[in-house]
């Protein structure tokens, strides 16, 4: 490790030559003019394409002046074709929005576009200041039972890197083929497709481990270990990991079913490893509910296709009417409010005879949860405005307070 650092205080000098200073200095004015340029249209497909062509152009100028005044162009030809580079793949990015998907950008500018350049960028630099292979050589001192070195390091670094990031839609695919191959119905391509993801980065760590000449079993140790600690530190953590990854392979619950959480009806937006995003319609909020949370407790689910909601309301009628007319009336004023289903007739019931009158209960069915509260409403609408037009009363509880009578004061004896 000493000998890394010393090697790279090494390049210290050399970095404050004059011939240097002068190229990074070229590059500072390339860039700055760049975005002076660029300012005044705004972040837009437009901006970048100004500040690509003022990168190269004055990038070019600068360069072909120091080669005139025949000074090195090397580093300021590299750090400006960085620069481009990220300009470039910016501006294909910003032209390529109609056809990929918006959450995909972050991931393909940020993990794959972006460290891409920048260790091509590092590694042009080392052959630049130094030899990589001698670079490569440097002892880092003996670990898990392995002479690693500082070309170990970076393959493992960089094979670690590749398996995380480009692991991703090849699993997809293996698991869309195992869903289609043994009828997989209700099993989540995602789940699969996580799980066969990391299994590939298991076993592909375990290979390049090996590779390296690390230790198997004391590998094995080590990750014994962790888990023990992560499984006492960050139980939670692990438990709705867990949990969403069960939920996922399970199908029990997918987007764009509806649950209902708390007595609200919220539809499930996306489900992660950690929490599931719940939509609810009451107030247009998106809540974020562990995934233990449907593990623990007992939840009311509707799936996709299949939102069909029985519900009911309890009406009060003077028990001097007859049962069986205020029945049928129930029945058929239901089914007239548009909205509730008339393919599934609406049942009118006598619950009792109660303390204002006979009590009846009025069941019919909505195409969804969410227009439960308007539709029992209209419904109940619909039922006092019939009735009063037939004049059919609908009692409601009375207080009456009685007071014992206030007789003459009592007359002192004697």
């Amino acid at each position: 490790m000493n000998d890394l650092f010393g090697q790279i205080l090494g390049w210290l000098p050399m970095l404050s030559r004059p011939q240097v200073l002068l190229q990074l200095a070229l590059v500072g004015l390339v860039v700055v003019g760049g975005q002076l340029l660029a300012r005044r249209v705004g972040r837009t497909t437009r901006h970048w394409a100004l500040e690509l062509g003022a990168t190269v152009v004055m990038g070019g100028l600068g360069c072909g002046l120091l080669a005139i005044a025949q000074q090195p162009v090397t580093l300021a030809l590299l750090l400006i074709a960085f620069v481009a580079s990220l300009q470039l793949s910016e501006l294909l990015l910003r032209r390529s929005t109609g056809w990929l998907p918006a959450d995909q950008m972050q991931p393909l500018r940020y993990l794959l576009i972006r460290p891409f350049l920048f260790g091509g960028l590092v590694w042009s630099l080392i052959e630049l200041l130094d030899t990589r292979a001698e670079l490569a050589l440097i002892p880092l001192g003996r670990w898990v039972g392995a002479t690693v070195n500082v070309g170990d390091l970076t393959r493992l670094v960089v094979a670690l890197y590749l398996l995380m990031v480009s692991s991703g839609p090849p699993s997809l695919g293996v698991a869309w083929l195992l869903k289609r191959v043994f009828a997989l119905e209700r099993v989540s391509v995602r789940a699969m497709g996580l799980m066969v993801r990391y299994a590939v980065i298991t076993l592909g760590t375990i290979a390049v481990l090996e590779t390296i000449g690390f230790n198997s079993t004391a590998v094995l140790a080590i990750a014994g270990g962790l888990s023990v600690g992560l499984g006492f530190g960050v139980k939670e953590v692990f438990g709705n990991f867990v949990s969403g990854l069960w939920l996922l392979f399970e199908g029990s619950l997918r987007p764009g079913d509806i649950v209902a959480l708390d007595g609200d009806f919220c539809e499930v937006r996306r489900l992660g490893l950690r929490a599931t995003r719940l939509w609810r319609d009451r107030d247009n909020a998106e809540l974020v509910i562990p995934n233990q949370t449907f593990f623990n407790s007992s939840t009311v689910e509707f799936s996709v296709g299949r939102t069909l909601f029985r519900t009911q309301i309890a009406i009060s009628v003077d028990e001097s009417q007859p049962i069986s007319t205020i029945l049928g009336l129930l029945e058929e004023i239901a089914a007239a409010v548009p909205g509730v289903e008339t393919h599934l007739p609406p049942q009118a019931y006598l619950q009792g005879m109660g303390d204002c009158g006979a009590d009846y209960v009025l069941k019919f069915w909505i195409a969804t949860p969410f227009k439960n509260r308007s539709l029992c409403s209209a419904v109940f609408q619909s039922i006092v405005e019939r009735f009063q037009v037939l004049g059919i009363a609908l009692p409601y509880p009375h207080l009456v307070i009685e007071r014992p009578p206030v007789g003459p004061p009592a007359q002192p004896s004697g």
